[in-house]
């Protein structure tokens, strides 16, 4: 068995360097990836899903702050940052334009390692961050019926909100 910290050493390397076909060579054809946006599969997804990472960031670079390896799994922590100077596509088909502005989030992954690749992989990362570091801000999109009005809920909202401007430096 190939050792999984080789192999996630291999795909950061090929991440940095915005190098595809690296990239590929460190998943299995067939491979399946869970992400906060969906999940992709196979090499003509997953070369997708890191190349708008490219387009969008292009100076993105990962920095590894945790790795534990396990049998033929590999558990990683990372920080990854650049400027946004390309359209980002949000989950929900929006896009933001380039706004120049730096980037950064923090996140962490799970890959599981059959025959020296990645076979399975899930990725977290903390989307609030990265949306708020260009600018984007929490909305409610739906009223308060009237019924929820008055109730815990409504307050730990309120928490929310407070929260939110004071990370947004209002």
């Amino acid at each position: 068995m190939a050792d999984p910290r080789e192999i996630h050493d291999a795909f950061v390397e090929a991440l940095c360097a915005h190098d595809s076909r690296r990239l590929l060579d460190c998943f299995h054809p067939d491979a399946v990836i869970v992400t906060p946006v969906g999940m992709v599969e196979g090499h003509e997804q997953i070369e997708w899903y890191f190349g708008q990472f490219f387009s969008t960031v292009p100076d993105l670079t990962a920095r590894v702050t945790t790795m534990l390896v396990h049998g033929d799994t590999v558990a990683v922590e990372w920080v990854t940052s650049g400027s946004q100077a390309g359209v980002m596509l949000l989950p929900d088909g929006t896009e933001i334009p380039g706004t120049g502005r730096p980037v950064s989030w923090t996140g962490c992954g799970m890959w599981t390692v059959d025959d020296g690749r990645f076979a399975t992989g899930r990725i977290y990362y903390d989307q609030l961050q990265a949306y708020m570091s260009l600018g984007c801000r929490l909305v409610q999109t739906e009223p308060v019926h009237p019924r929820d009005q008055g109730t815990r809920a409504e307050s730990r909202s309120g928490s929310v909100r407070r929260l939110l401007r004071r990370l947004a430096g209002r």
